[in-house]
């Protein structure tokens, strides 16, 4: 071999290695991002593959349930242990679906108290459909518990009572079934499930428009995922909401509009030329990120 094709083969290896360095640096971009969604959901995520060993335990599911195995976990009634085949991820490693399957942890202390939960397993299957692993999402669901027990005493309230004890009611289910988060520095995440009527737009546009302004944010992300129809009014208030958050200074982006809606909003002849409509809220992370020049897993205000 002659010192030309020496070189040559050289160079070639080294652009080689440039290549799979890139690719590299890319995967472990995409992986921190993922992490930092994951961290940042509103529930719980359990990921455990088949020789037991969780691949995922989020920031939240810690947050809800400490340490995997730190507290004891009872079936429905509140008092009886939960026997290990009742348990969701094992069930799914089994191959079983498992949906809203309720439990309650035991208190940390004597004097705390209990948290209710409900959790849905699915497994995940390789190519040839062998289990490979599981994942199990939890929601603390100790408020709708407890919104519950309050209905449950305005029954036997006076009426007085009854109407402001619906009205508190009310307030909670919206601030649970329209939650605002803050899934980064400057970026709150708005997802909407269900129908928009006057009442509840006007509470939603409210409730964000008090977000955006006491914390600052640059951008929300409106994800209509949970939206399955979509009628002139709904149309209507989505239009007034996005104008509102931009007049107080924020960025929107639409996330997650379905094919049923989009046609609805076709027919109903709404335009969104001036608006940034993006497949999911990953997509809009990933706008929001290089808006704000920032590299997916890199720390933001506040870090060190």
């Amino acid at each position: 071999m002659d010192l030309v094709e020496m070189q040559a083969r050289i160079a070639a290896l080294e652009a080689r290695l440039a290549e799979e360095m890139l690719a590299r640096q890319k995967l472990a971009e995409e992986v921190d991002l993922l992490r930092a969604v994951l961290d940042e959901m509103p529930v719980g995520v359990i990921v455990e593959d088949t020789s037991g060993r969780h691949r995922i335990y989020n920031a939240h599911m810690r947050a809800i349930a400490g340490e995997p195995g730190s507290r004891g976990i009872f079936v429905s009634d509140g008092v009886s242990p939960a026997p290990p085949e009742r348990d969701p991820t094992r069930r799914a490693l089994g191959g079983e679906v498992v949906d809203n399957l309720e439990s309650l942890l035991a208190a940390t202390d004597e004097e705390g108290r209990g948290t209710w939960i409900s959790q849905s397993s699915r497994p995940l299957r390789d190519a040839k459909g062998v289990v490979r692993a599981a994942v199990t999402v939890t929601r603390d669901v100790t408020e709708h518990k407890d919104i519950l027990r309050e209905l449950d005493e305005a029954i036997v309230a006076s009426d007085d009572e009854k109407r402001a004890l619906i009205d508190r009611l009310e307030a909670g289910i919206d601030a649970l079934s329209t939650p605002i988060i803050e899934v980064w520095d400057d970026v709150l995440a708005l997802p909407v499930i269900g129908a928009v009527d006057d009442r509840r737009g006007a509470e939603i546009t409210s409730r964000l428009l008090d977000a955006v302004v006491s914390r600052g944010s640059r951008f929300v992300i409106i994800d209509w995922t949970g939206v399955d129809t979509m009628d002139t009014n709904s149309a209507r208030h989505l239009l007034d909401l996005v104008r509102a958050v931009e007049l107080v200074g924020a960025e929107c982006i639409l996330t997650g509009i379905r094919p049923a809606v989009a046609v609805s909003l076709l027919h109903l002849d709404v335009r969104f030329e001036h608006l940034r409509l993006l497949r999911n809220v990953r997509y809009g992370l990933r706008h929001c990120f290089a808006r704000l020049g920032r590299r997916a897993g890199m720390p933001g205000r506040g870090a060190g």
